[in-house]
């Protein structure tokens, strides 16, 4: 699924826990995706809640968290929701763009690592994030059930 958005990625590199997830998280899940010689990642984060409210006070310390990096740059995204924030850091010659929304119990995330923060790669990276929160809903909510 990657792929679909960004086609030079051709392999899953590592997937498991995400040990990045910020509160207290029932479930967690991070797969970050390469290409053939790793010069580009796309990392995706899924992090469920016990409660909304948990999941909304994790995800106000992920962004405080994200924005006290040396260099975060705020990034416009296009309607991905009113709990949503990107931005962007450059450390030496790398440059990471990442986004997180809460939606409910989850928290996704994506984050480029090699790319440039245009509007072309944070479009694809928004639709992206908007396909995996919707497949995370899908698994854990399967239709007919609440």
């Amino acid at each position: 699924m990657v792929n679909r958005f960004f086609p030079e990625i051709t392999r899953e590199a590592t997937t498991g826990r995400n040990s990045t997830a910020t509160g207290n998280p029932k479930a967690t899940r991070i797969v970050i995706y390469t290409t053939g010689d790793g010069s580009k990642k796309v990392t995706i984060t899924v992090d469920q809640y016990e409660s909304s409210n948990d999941a909304s006070s994790a995800y106000q310390q992920a962004v405080q968290k994200s924005q006290s990096v040396p260099g975060f740059k705020p990034v416009p995204v296009p309607n991905l929701g009113q709990q949503a924030f990107a931005g962007t850091v450059t450390m030496g010659a790398e440059t990471h763009v990442g986004l997180g929304a809460l939606d409910d119990t989850l928290i996704v995330g994506a984050t480029l690592a090699g790319y440039d923060a245009t509007p072309g790669n944070t479009a694809k990276l928004v639709a992206l994030a908007r396909t995996e929160d919707a497949a995370a809903k899908m698994v854990l909510r399967p239709s007919g059930s609440r």
